[in-house]
């Protein structure tokens, strides 16, 4: 019997995963006949993954009994393409990546769609080990990705409003402050974003020579670039944990920037978190893009609000007591110096 994880128990799997597993450990949806739920099974679950938040979600082909303790039993008749579920564990699979977004955006606003589509599309991991909370890791897929899966699947549920998220995904994110940021200036009014459209994030641009020798590198990659309009925003997270080389390398990276012609926006951490602060710095965006910002759907600030409670922190995904044990576990490892290991 094997545990299939579904909709927010696989979503918290893919938040913290070091890796997508290769192609060998995928199958379709033949594997749903052996998927079951058991107090055994679910002992293993909670002991290989203490991360993952309670009740657990799992999919079966049919269930018919009581809901176990401590689960959701979820059941599908629904055919599924080879692919859709992912060998994480040994007894152990989950929806991959592109099918737990269509299960997630069933339950979820566009923001939120937005926000956790990008996250999977994104270079970071959630990891508490961590003094910064993240660990860096490729995406685990992106919007080419989950608009091809979407096509070999049209009738999954979530597939309607997962489409409509795709074009508001951020890539290569390296933070989600940074996806946040992205939102609050890209999305559009009815959504409580300021409608600053075309940007591109963490795209390589090929800097001439001069600024090569002034950032110390042959490739730039700001976090979001209007190219054609020469603008660039970068998010400073004003973080103690940064190193004094870190904070050097940003600083020529700024400078390169300048150097050819690009004019550089920067965003800290407070600025992001007051709408006030954003409205001011998207003003700014939008009279360096020539564009007059004009915000005209109804209820626009009551749109914002619920987007800044959303926010961009993913914590809420995980487990908020194993979380918290870990998190004071890894400060009290610092402060003597030692470095925690993952303990999943």
């Amino acid at each position: 019997m094997r545990l299939i994880l579904y909709g927010p128990t696989a979503l918290a799997w893919w938040l913290t995963a070091r890796t997508r597993p290769e192609a060998r450990g995928t199958t379709d949806d033949s594997v749903l006949q052996s998927g079951g739920v058991s107090a055994t099974g679910l002992a293993y679950l909670r002991e290989r993954a203490p991360f993952l938040p309670m009740p657990h979600h799992v999919l079966t082909r049919l269930w018919n009994r009581p809901q176990p303790p401590g689960c959701r039993v979820h059941s599908s008749r629904r055919p599924y393409p080879r692919g859709s579920f992912l060998r994480v564990d040994h007894g152990i699979l989950a929806a991959c990546p592109e099918l737990c977004l269509a299960h997630m955006a069933q339950i979820l606003s566009l923001p939120q769609i937005v926000r956790i589509g990008s996250a999977l599309c994104s270079e970071f991991a959630l990891d508490p080990t961590s003094r910064g909370g993240l660990l860096r890791r490729r995406p685990l897929t992106d919007v080419a990705r989950i608009e091809s899966y979407l096509d070999r699947c049209p009738s999954v549920g979530g597939s309607r409003p997962l489409r409509e998220a795709l074009p508001f995904m951020t890539e290569h994110a390296y933070s989600p402050p940074e996806v946040f940021m992205r939102m609050v200036l890209g999305l559009p009014a009815r959504f409580g974003g300021f409608g600053l459209t075309g940007s591109t994030a963490n795209e390589r641009l090929a800097p001439t020579q001069r600024a090569q020798r002034v950032a110390g590198r042959r490739t730039l990659i700001p976090d979001l670039c209007w190219p054609e309009e020469k603008l660039v925003v970068e998010y400073d997270s004003n973080a103690e944990h940064l190193a004094p080389s870190q904070i050097t390398q940003d600083a020529k990276k700024r400078l390169a920037l300048e150097a050819d012609g690009y004019a550089v926006v920067t965003v800290t951490t407070s600025q992001l978190a007051s709408t006030e602060s954003m409205e001011t710095v998207a003003r700014e965006i939008g009279r360096r893009l020539h564009r007059r910002l004009r915000i005209r759907a109804s209820g626009f600030h009551r749109r914002q609000t619920e987007l800044y409670r959303i926010g961009w922190s993913l914590d809420g995904y995980l487990d908020q007591q194993w979380l918290t044990r870990q998190r004071a576990k890894t400060q009290a490892m610092a402060s003597r110096g030692e470095t925690a290991e993952p303990t999943w």
